[in-house]
């Protein structure tokens, strides 16, 4: 299992709250924690401890935070030499509600110097891949040229378009799986999400544009995914949650490593639900695993 992850590093400041804080108000945090993060570092620590081989491209920040994350990143089975150090390390100041609900304020830092160059650069490194991971916390340009390279040589590619924003019909053209939630489902394609005709719908925009497969997050509510050949839902493991914050990009990380293990896409996405599941049952967007994790079960009963 081959990954190349193109993307986000960050230091997550993390507040406990009893509520999402509203405008003019002022709240007391009753715990604070540093954890890693950065939507790409993230999906990459994910695979690597799922049993993948990992390449990250991306930057950290000339500080104690840097010298942190590529640490982390290093602990965590990926591969970090195409990192540059450069400018200061991406943060994310994340609150996370009693519900297990969060709201994240990101700083990018060196997040936005990540370059075509840097890509360039690592042209090799994409073309090795089985799989390419994208998301949308880097230059638009820099994703771009990586699908690019990607696309050339016949890699998988799976984009996650977080943060929400319009993309151009030639990215989405070359992107395998497309893995949009529900609001940037909506931003993508201007149509409603709220009901399985409205995602139909939208999903249906998508793939006419190119995209290979839309599996759309749906949080506890599972995922509904769509191809030419078929649409469906998975539904979510029932877990006590207690953080939010990195379920998403856990999904993609595994949802990659099923892919390169040959897995149907429907599979895929149980696995994927499966890990995201375990990783909301922890603290931090980059939990430990325990050993059993990277055995889960693809069998849909079990949802």
């Amino acid at each position: 299992m081959n990954i190349t992850v193109v993307g986000s590093t960050n230091m997550d400041l993390v507040y406990r709250v009893p509520h999402i804080v509203k405008a003019g108000e002022t709240l007391h945090s009753t715990q604070h924690e540093l954890f890693f993060g950065g939507k790409g570092a993230n999906q990459a620590v994910t695979a690597g401890q799922l049993g993948a081989e990992v390449n990250f491209i991306g930057n950290v920040g000339v500080d104690d935070f840097g010298e942190k994350v590529k640490r982390n990143l290093q602990e965590k089975r990926v591969n970090t030499t195409a990192i540059r150090t450069v400018g200061l390390t991406g943060q994310a100041i994340i609150q996370v509600a009693d519900s297990g609900e969060n709201s994240i304020v990101l700083f990018p830092g060196t997040n936005f110097l990540v370059s075509t160059e840097q890509i360039e650069a690592s042209k090799e490194i994409i073309e090795s891949s089985q799989v390419l991971l994208l998301q949308l916390e880097i230059p638009i340009p820099t994703v771009e040229l990586a699908a690019n390279i990607a696309q050339s040589t016949g890699v998988h590619i799976i984009l996650n378009p977080a943060p929400a924003q319009k993309l151009s019909d030639s990215l989405l053209s070359k992107v395998s799986i497309l893995t949009p939630n529900e609001t940037e489902l909506e931003v993508l394609t201007g149509l409603k999400t709220e009901t399985d005709e409205d995602l139909l719908q939208a999903c249906s925009l998508l793939l006419k544009k190119g995209v290979g497969a839309v599996v759309v997050t749906l949080g506890e509510k599972g995922a509904f995914y769509m191809n030419e050949q078929e649409h469906g839902r998975v539904q979510a493991k029932k877990v006590e949650v207690k953080d939010t914050t990195g379920a998403g990009d856990a999904f993609n990380g595994a949802l990659a490593v099923a892919i390169c293990q040959g897995k149907s896409l429907k599979d895929s996405i149980v696995y994927a639900s499966n890990v995201a599941s375990y990783v909301v049952t922890q603290m931090g967007a980059q939990p430990i695993f325990p050993v059993s994790v990277p055995q889960i079960n693809t069998d849909c009963s079990d949802n």
